[in-house]
């Protein structure tokens, strides 16, 4: 069985998406948008900008508030401003979160967490989820200076948690950042796919797919632990 398990925070541990759809609708009210096509194609034309989290919050506003010609609403500051004070708040995990959790700890195997992203932001999220007091290290890119997929955050981490890359899993669900990263410094790895798409022509894979955040149980029992659900 692996030493550590270490997982990414947004779209793996955290339901980031749906997360996201209810802050956005509560947003809307809270704030009198009155979007043009109505809030939920604004939604939707919010998640495509937003890029899985790839493109800063400022910028998804802004060119989102660009596009409704005819509809006063908050300046993208203001609503971006919103977004980094409140999100934290509807904060969910996946489903198997907490089972997974247990399984790590009764089984004596270290839990870690690499993210990239705003520190403020993803540690509120981290903190949300309650994963603070099960966490043995977590590492958030600005913090740490650096960025999946450089080796030096992996490394980083297995060093955290005194264990070799070769005695653990990586579970992600970006291919690049991720998958790509953990394989390069010699981590197992499993991949959360969640909407992704595999690139094509990729030189690397990962050791497992999943599409629930449970079926790690299933990767665990393949590697010598035994579980039970919770």
């Amino acid at each position: 069985m692996f030493k550590a398990v270490l997982f990414d925070l947004d779209e793996t541990l955290l339901d980031r998406t749906n997360s996201l759809k209810d802050f956005f609708r509560d947003q809307a009210l809270r704030f009198s948008c009155r979007y043009e096509l109505g809030t939920e194609a604004a939604l939707e034309r919010f998640l495509e900008l937003d890029a899985r989290g790839r493109v800063s919050k400022f910028d998804v506003y802004a060119q989102l508030i660009g596009e409704q010609i005819r509809s006063p609403l908050p300046s993208a500051e203001d609503l971006a401003k919103d977004y980094e004070n409140n999100f934290w708040r509807y904060a969910k995990p996946f489903d198997g979160m907490e089972t997974i959790r247990e399984a790590l700890k009764a089984h004596g195997a270290k839990l870690g967490i690499i993210t990239n992203g705003q520190t403020h932001i993803q540690l509120r999220s981290l903190l949300a989820l309650n994963l603070d007091p099960y966490a043995d290290t977590y590492l958030i890119s600005e913090q740490a200076g650096l960025r999946k997929p450089d080796a030096a955050i992996f490394l980083r981490a297995c060093n955290n948690l005194s264990a070799n890359p070769s005695d653990c899993l990586f579970v992600g669900d970006s291919p690049e950042a991720d998958i790509k990263g953990a394989n390069a410094v010699g981590m197992k790895t499993v991949w959360f796919d969640n909407g992704a798409t595999w690139p094509e022509n990729a030189a690397y894979t990962p050791d497992w797919k999943i599409q629930q955040l449970s079926e790690l149980l299933d990767v665990f029992a393949a590697q010598g632990l035994e579980t039970h659900d919770q």
